[in-house]
């Protein structure tokens, strides 16, 4: 630091020593609290309630739908093989005013992109709101009895 002589001017320099040992200290306090610093978060898990009923993954409850795209143009709802304005037309009375009704969605593979997405379009016209798209493979073997949609007033039969 260079001193100033025989002036009477005021001193307009900036004296940064003591700002470097404060930031000096600061930066150690730092360093010895942060591995001490707590870095758990404690959240409440919901506890593990086994299901009461094991559903088959072939079977479908009855007041689910699943809407499945068949790589041959076709669509299977509820394991029922339709054309796709077939299925519409079952679908649009189900979800008529029900909103928080869900559909559940899956393509066999091999499936066009194309008819997939008309498939899902046609569904939001027919008034479906709530998809759950589906990641396992379809079962697709020969239908057996068709299962039944469920109407939008009747109430699923009890197990």
């Amino acid at each position: 630091m260079a001193m100033q002589l025989g002036g009477k001017r005021p001193v307009t320099d900036i004296n940064v020593t003591p700002l470097i040992d404060v930031v000096l200290v600061l930066l150690i306090i730092f360093m010895v609290l942060t591995p001490l610093a707590e870095k758990q978060m404690y959240m409440r898990v919901p506890e593990y309630e086994p299901p009461n009923q094991v559903v088959p993954p072939d079977s479908v409850p009855p007041d689910q739908i699943v809407l499945t795209a068949l790589k041959d143009g076709r669509v299977l709802l509820n394991r029922q093989n339709l054309s796709v304005e077939e299925a519409m037309a079952k679908l649009k009375p189900v979800f008529e005013g029900h909103y928080s009704k869900v559909l559940f969605f899956n393509a066999q593979d091999g499936t066009r992109y194309e008819f997939a997405v008309k498939v899902l379009d046609e569904a939001h016209k027919a008034g479906v709101n709530t998809i759950g798209m589906m990641t396992d493979p379809p079962l697709v073997e020969e239908p057996g009895p068709a299962s039944a949609i469920p109407s939008a007033g009747t109430p699923p039969p009890a197990p």
